[in-house]
């Protein structure tokens, strides 16, 4: 197994990826692939299309197979190592694209599973959590790929929109098929997808009043187990990790509706505007009123 350096070796930037507001999703097979420890600031779903290989995520090693699919948040240190006759098909889906379908993807069923909780666990757990697609799944998607690759025009705004419905039809059958593994009923969720299901839970139910006890009984584990494994697998407490994500959700009514500082206030679970402010300006510097006049 290589050494997983501190330090990535690649920063790849959303600046220099997409080019425009229209410019959202790139679609493009790497034949032969390794590449060294990286991040970027943007999401990143690798299919494998061919041959076997290894998946690094932090300081966790996978093997990669044809039909493994791995979901790579923004910042997440990752590589691979396969070479010849290993093929990645890399779908590289902007902030952009995110937010402004937002409002479409949380209703997807495991959106935030696959998107934000199973690459946390991911980068910890010892067995496979990601999806592996069946023969007929990768097919599908094999021939979307194949439809994506014909609109690659650099600056053309009809290729950039294709590109952005062909990405939408990418994530929305990766939930569907993700949701149909893991099972609907609550008795079928056992280890660390009942913890994933959790991480989840936070990212859509923010805005109600989530305690300690209520999520660790989700996760089937003792109070005391849960704010542990919490801990070490999202790096802080889940009760700033709930802030963080309503801080998330804050910022971005800030940015793109019309609600007041009261209004979304109430919408992100906090007690009023004044709790509000002060807990956005610790973490964000400034007030959510200067906050939205300096954007």
């Amino acid at each position: 197994m290589p050494n997983l350096h501190k330090n990535p070796k690649y920063y790849f930037s959303s600046k220099t990826t997409f080019k425009n507001n229209l410019d959202n999703i790139h679609v493009f097979v790497m034949p032969n692939y390794s590449i060294g420890m990286h991040v970027q600031d943007f999401f990143e779903i690798n299919i494998i299309t061919r041959g076997n290989g290894q998946h690094y995520i932090e300081e966790n090693c996978i093997e990669a197979n044809v039909g493994d699919v791995f979901i790579i948040p923004p910042n997440v240190r990752h590589g691979y190592t396969g070479g010849e006759g290993f093929d990645v098909c890399h779908i590289l889906v902007s902030d952009t694209f995110i937010e402004k379908n937002m409002t479409d993807l949380q209703m997807l069923p495991s959106f935030f599973v696959l998107f934000t909780a199973e690459p946390l666990m991911r980068a910890k757990a010892k067995q496979p959590l990601h999806l592996k697609l069946s023969e007929e799944q990768f097919e599908k998607i094999r021939n979307i790929i194949d439809e994506a690759l014909l609109y690659d025009r650099p600056n053309d705004t009809a290729d950039s929109l294709l590109r952005s419905s062909l990405g939408m039809m990418f994530i929305t059958l990766l939930c569907k098929w993700y949701s149909e593994k893991s099972g609907n009923k609550e008795t079928d969720i056992k280890g660390d997808e009942a913890f994933m299901r959790v991480i989840s839970m936070i990212h859509e139910r923010y805005y109600e009043k989530l305690t300690v006890s209520k999520l660790a009984t989700a996760a089937r584990l003792s109070r005391s187990a849960f704010i542990r494994k919490f801990n070490k697998v999202c790096g802080m407490p889940p009760f700033e990790y709930i802030i963080k994500r309503r801080i998330e959700a804050a910022e971005y009514m800030l940015l793109h509706t019309g609600f007041s500082i009261s209004e979304i206030a109430e919408k992100t679970g906090f007690y009023d505007a004044a709790h509000f402010s002060k807990i956005f300006a610790r973490h964000k510097g400034t007030l959510p009123s200067d906050y939205k006049k300096q954007s």
